[in-house]
């Protein structure tokens, strides 16, 4: 984390790209975020669709889509900056890029542009041909396995909680990206899922006013 850490802080502005997926928590997209500020980065996350109908399944197969574009790491509409993230690795503008969860080499950012990089840092729970290219890898965590929020489809903004354990050095995403925003920014914050959700409820409009003791069992409705 040091050495990742010290490699970002002398990163040239506009030199690195971050790819947060629209399956992290709120909590782990505001946090990138901090990072995406401090470093000029250009973001976005991965779209997924598929069928839905008209009551119960919705056509965006992410479960945390809104949440991706209220922190502002994915673009709108979400996938639109891929393309630009991939000409800049092509043309070496782009030299550092962070992802978060996915396997960007079925979505136009294949090996040969991996290859290009300076530093490709993962963080991810399964192998994949990303993770293998990766110079950095980090252990996260399935979403049964850390505590944290999403907002759905209809913008509600829900909890959910841990079931298992996670395997091994495996750590929720929030708790290395904690160390690393401060690491990095300077910037500390809160060292519980509590603490961190009310902090991000401030610094983010759309959840202005909400606690995490206030979100209860049901979850709390915002515009999006």
């Amino acid at each position: 984390m040091t050495e990742i850490a010290e490699l970002l802080k002398k990163a040239p502005a506009g030199s690195v790209a971050i790819i947060a997926s629209a399956r992290q928590t709120n909590e782990e997209l505001w946090l990138i975020s901090k990072l995406k500020a401090k470093l000029g980065a250009i973001s976005d996350s991965v779209p997924r669709t598929g069928e839905g109908d008209k009551l119960l399944v919705s056509t965006d197969k992410n479960p945390n889509g809104n949440g991706a574009q209220l922190t502002g790491m994915a673009a709108i509409p979400m996938g639109t900056n891929l393309p630009k993230i991939a000409e800049g690795i092509r043309n070496g503008k782009i030299k550092t890029l962070i992802v978060f969860g996915e396997d960007v080499t079925g979505y136009g950012i294949g090996a040969d542009l991996l290859g290009k990089l300076e530093t490709l840092i993962v963080s991810d729970i399964l192998p994949n041909a990303t993770t293998k290219l990766a110079h950095y890898l980090l252990p996260g965590c399935a979403y049964a396995e850390k505590r944290g929020t999403f907002t759905n489809t209809k913008g509600r903004v829900q909890k959910f909680m841990k079931a298992v354990e996670p395997p091994g050095d495996a750590r929720p995403e929030w708790e290395f990206l904690h160390d690393l925003v401060y690491n990095v920014t300077g910037q500390d914050s809160f060292l519980t899922i509590e603490g961190l959700f009310n902090e991000m409820a401030k610094d983010v409009p759309a959840f202005n006013g909400l606690t995490w003791a206030s979100l209860g069992e049901t979850g709390v409705t915002v515009m999006i």
